[in-house]
C-alpha cells in the first residue's frame, strides 16, 4: 500500500480532529449533545449512502483506487462510508458554535428568500431532467428547503442552519477541492452541468446543503424532544 492510498482517510481524520477535540470545550459542551447528534447522522446517512451506491453503480461518479485504502463496501470505499458520519459531525459542531455566538433569528425576509431558492432549485431540476446528478441534487434541495421553511417546529432555526451551512462551505471547499482536483472522486460530466468552482461541481454545494439541512433538522427535533422530556419532571414540582 502506497502513502497516496491514505489520502481520503487522511482528509477525513483532519476534518474530524479539531471538532472532536473542541466538543469537550467548556462553552460549547457538544459532548452533552452526542445522544442527539449520532442518531441524526445515522438516519441521514442511510438514504444518502443508498444514493451514493446507486450513482456509483451507474458510473455517475466513481472513486480513484490510487487514493483509497482499497476496502470497499457495496462498491463504495470505506472512507466514503466514513464521510457521511465525519463531515456531518464536523458541520454540526460548526452549527452549534455559530448558534453560541450568533443566536438564530429567522425573519420573514429569510423565509421569503428560502422559498425563492426552493423554486429556483426546482426550476433548475426540471430543465436538467436529463442530467442525473443535477436533477436529483436540485430537486432534493428544493423539497428540503420547502419543508423546513413551512415547518414551524424548525423554521425558526433557518438562520442558524444557513450560518452553519455557509461557514461549513469554507472547509468543504478545501477538502472537496482536494478530493476533486487529484482526483479522488471522478465525475461523469455527462450527468451534471459541467459548471465548477475550482475543481468542484456546483452540484456538490447543493448536495451538501441537503445533507446538512437534513442532519440539522433531525438533530434539532431530537434535541427539542430531549429538552421537553427533561423539563417534564420540573413542571410537576
Amino acid at each position: 500500500m502506497e502513502p497516496a492510498n491514505f489520502t481520503y482517510l487522511g482528509l477525513l481524520i483532519l476534518s474530524l480532529g479539531y471538532p472532536l477535540y473542541k466538543s469537550f470545550e467548556e462553552r460549547i459542551q457538544l459532548y452533552k449533545k452526542f445522544k442527539y447528534i449520532f442518531p441524526a447522522i445515522v438516519l441521514t446517512a442511510i438514504p444518502f449512502l443508498a444514493w451514493d451506491v446507486a450513482f456509483e453503480t451507474k458510473h455517475i461518479w466513481q472513486f480513484n483506487p490510487e487514493y483509497t485504502l482499497g476496502f470497499n463496501i457495496l462498491g463504495l470505499p470505506f472512507e466514503e462510508w466514513l464521510f457521511f458520519f465525519i463531515i456531518p459531525f464536523a458541520c454540526i459542531f460548526i452549527y452549534e458554535v455559530m448558534l453560541y455566538f450568533f443566536p438564530a433569528k429567522t425573519t420573514k425576509l429569510i423565509k421569503v428568500t428560502v422559498r425563492i431558492a426552493s423554486l429556483l432549485f426546482f426550476i433548475t431540476a426540471i430543465f436538467a431532467l436529463h442530467l442525473s446528478y443535477t436533477f436529483v441534487s436540485f430537486i432534493l434541495a428544493s423539497v428540503v428547503l420547502l419543508i423546513i421553511v413551512q415547518w414551524k417546529v424548525v423554521s425558526y432555526k433557518l438562520s442558524g442552519f444557513f450560518k452553519g451551512y455557509f461557514v461549513s462551505l469554507l472547509p468543504f471547499l478545501l477538502v472537496n477541492g482536494i478530493l476533486t482536483k487529484m482526483p479522488v472522486v471522478l465525475y461523469n460530466n455527462g450527468e451534471n452541468l459541467s459548471l465548477r468552482i475550482f475543481s468542484i461541481p456546483v452540484e456538490d454545494m447543493v448536495y451538501l446543503l441537503s445533507l446538512l439541512f437534513i442532519n440539522f433538522t433531525i438533530y434539532e427535533l431530537l434535541k427539542q424532544y430531549g429538552e421537553r422530556k427533561k423539563a417534564k419532571p420540573e413542571s410537576r414540582n
